[in-house]
C-alpha cells in the first residue's frame, strides 16, 4: 500500500490482510490481473496473458524482468536473515534519491541485477549460488569478478 508504488506493483487494498505467506499462484494471479488491465490485453484460457500494440513491448520488458523478480522472490528467506543481522548490502548508491532517480527500465533492470548479485556472491549475506544456480567453477570465478568489481567500483555499503 505504498502510493509511490501505485501503477508501477500491484497494490493490496485497505480491505486485506497481510499474511506471513503467499503463494506463487497467487501472487502470479494479481500481477497477471493487474498486467491485462494496465496494459489493456486479455488472459486466455490457459492462462496467458495477451496484449496488442505499442504495449507488446512493455510486456516484453516484464517478461525480460522475470527471471530477476522470481530469483529475489525464491531468496526471501536469506534477505531477510540478512535483514535482522543488519548485514551490508553493496550497490553504486550513497542515497534514498539516487534509488528513487531511477527512471528507465534499463536502469531498473540494472539495479535489480545489482541486487540480486549481492544475493549470488556477497559471502557476507552467504552466497549460496542460488539465483543462477551455475556450476561451480563459474560461480567461483563470477564471484571474483563481483569481489573484484565492488572493490574496484567502491560501492557503497547501504
Amino acid at each position: 500500500m505504498n502510493p509511490k508504488l501505485e501503477g508501477v506493483f500491484p497494490q493490496f487494498g485497505k480491505t486485506e490482510t497481510l499474511k506471513n505467506v503467499y503463494s506463487f499462484a497467487e501472487t502470479e494471479a494479481r500481477v497477471q490481473k493487474y498486467l491485462a488491465g494496465a496494459l489493456g490485453g486479455t488472459v486466455t484460457a490457459k492462462g496467458e496473458l495477451v496484449v496488442k500494440g505499442q504495449h507488446q513491448s512493455i510486456l516484453n520488458r516484464v517478461r525480460q524482468l522475470q527471471p530477476l523478480i522470481e530469483g529475489l522472490f525464491d531468496n526471501m528467506p536469506k534477505v531477510i536473515a540478512a535483514i535482522r543481522r543488519n548485514t551490508p548490502l553493496y550497490l553504486p548508491y550513497a542515497t534514498k534519491k539516487q534509488i528513487e532517480d531511477i527512471k528507465t527500465p534499463a536502469q531498473k533492470q540494472m539495479a535489480l541485477q545489482q541486487v540480486l548479485d549481492n544475493l549470488q556472491y556477497n559471502m557476507e549475506l552467504g552466497a549460496l549460488n542460488s539465483i543462477k544456480k551455475e556450476p561451480p567453477e563459474r560461480f567461483a570465478q563470477n564471484k571474483k569478478r563481483w569481489e573484484t568489481k565492488v572493490n574496484h567500483r567502491r560501492l557503497k555499503r547501504i
